[in-house]
């Protein structure tokens, strides 16, 4: 039995095997938070396939409520389609007010900000309402890919509710340029543990075909057209004649698969490029491991995980010179930088990182002691138990016994 102290809390969002970062991470703080003795439940949307072939994995201690969808929702940056919304809505229509009835929560935590589209009507007044922003659409209104009035529309929804919690403070400081005051951030964070440093897996080099002497470039994405995965294949034709060591390790799937593969063809570096497509999240810490450089070349970013991912494990990354990157990389300090859009800049940073390895390591060590310090997963669930406390009315209680 929970702990008389203990939240009951009711979520609405993402969850594995939702693929993406933000499904990553809204799992680790409802299981932290369930750890800690609060009553979680936890209504997700899942594909008929993915229930088919694999099942959902369940999280510990979280009672898991599962609602089908035409497709998982990847793009939050920009609206989802009329007939994905109408199923979705119709679903939690459904499905919302009885789990509000039955037992009802202390607090409704909304795991993506497009939920806000339709679950404050759905809700109404009878419970406190905190949405985990990921960033995805305050940035797809900001950079104009949310059409009027839905952007509008939106923004609205943002301040009935009664707070926002962002990844990082430019997401924050978006969203009090935008008029939404109700809204403060909690560091996005990793599982230090996992992502460690360590030595390169040895049968996971010999799979990809990786000789000991290569420079491993890794990239991690869905693929999205704001993630900009064809900047790495452009950087790697100006990078791999200055240092034919580089190898570039592909990890993930998406829209832009076929177009990475076509241009790898067409630039003649298509041996120089392994693709693994999707990986269990569980090995992400081996491949991470195998980078000696980590590139992330998106057009924009909330706080990206595989910032964190990748200097946890002490290694480099180059990212493009974007907000979501300068909070957590300094430039030659705890990473490297690179001009936004131009795969010459970042392959000359690529370069630079891997043709001298006492450089790369000092700065692996340095971001690694950052990502301790600030982004670690019992902290930002510890924050996320004060400010649910504080939404409540109750930050006076004392904190649940953890459970064991």
């Amino acid at each position: 039995m929970a702990p008389r102290e203990s939240l009951n809390i009711l979520y609405v969002g993402n969850l594995p095997p939702f693929p993406g970062g933000a499904a990553i991470s809204c799992g680790q703080i409802l299981a932290g938070l369930a750890t800690r003795g609060h009553g979680v439940r936890a209504l997700a949307p899942i594909t008929a396939a993915t229930l088919a072939h694999a099942g959902p994995p369940g999280l510990k201690h979280v009672q898991a409520i599962r609602y089908l969808v035409p497709h998982f929702y990847v793009g939050p940056h920009v609206p989802p389609s009329d007939e994905y919304r109408r199923v979705e809505r119709a679903e939690l229509q459904a499905l919302l007010p009885p789990l509000l009835e039955q037992d009802p929560p202390d607090v409704l935590l909304l795991g993506r900000e497009s939920f806000a589209q339709d679950v404050p009507e759905i809700v109404g007044r009878r419970v406190p309402l905190v949405i985990m922003v990921r960033g995805g659409t305050v940035l797809g209104i900001l950079h104009g890919f949310y059409p009027q009035p839905l952007a509008g529309h939106m923004l609205q929804q943002f301040r009935k509710v009664s707070l926002l919690v962002t990844p990082a403070r430019h997401v924050t400081d978006s969203l009090r340029r935008l008029g939404v005051p109700n809204v403060r951030t909690i560091l996005n964070a990793v599982d230090v543990h996992a992502f460690a440093p360590g030595p390169k897996d040895a049968a996971l080099l010999n799979a990809l075909r990786i000789q000991s002497a290569d420079v491993v470039v890794v990239h991690a994405s869905n693929m999205k057209p704001i993630k900009r995965p064809l900047d790495v294949v452009h950087s790697a034709a100006r990078a791999l004649p200055q240092d034919p060591r580089l190898v570039y390790v592909i990890v993930g799937d998406g829209a832009l698969r076929r177009d990475l593969e076509d241009a790898a063809r067409e630039a003649d570096v298509a041996t120089r490029l392994r693709f693994t497509g999707w990986v269990p999240y569980e090995r992400m810490p081996d491949y991470m491991r195998l980078a000696d450089i980590v590139a992330v070349p998106s057009e924009f970013e909330g706080q990206a995980r595989v910032y964190l991912e990748a200097q946890a494990c002490g290694r480099v990354v180059v990212a493009s010179n974007i907000a979501g990157a300068r909070e957590v990389i300094a430039d030659g300090a705890s990473g490297f930088l690179f001009e936004m859009g131009n795969p010459a800049d970042l392959a000359s940073k690529t370069l630079l990182a891997a043709a001298d390895p006492g450089l790369s390591r000092r700065i692996g060590e340095q971001a690694r002691r950052q990502v301790q310090a600030t982004h670690t997963i019992d902290e930002a669930v510890r924050a996320y138990e004060t400010t649910l406390l504080e939404v409540t009315g109750d930050a006076r209680r004392r904190p649940p016994l953890a459970v064991e």
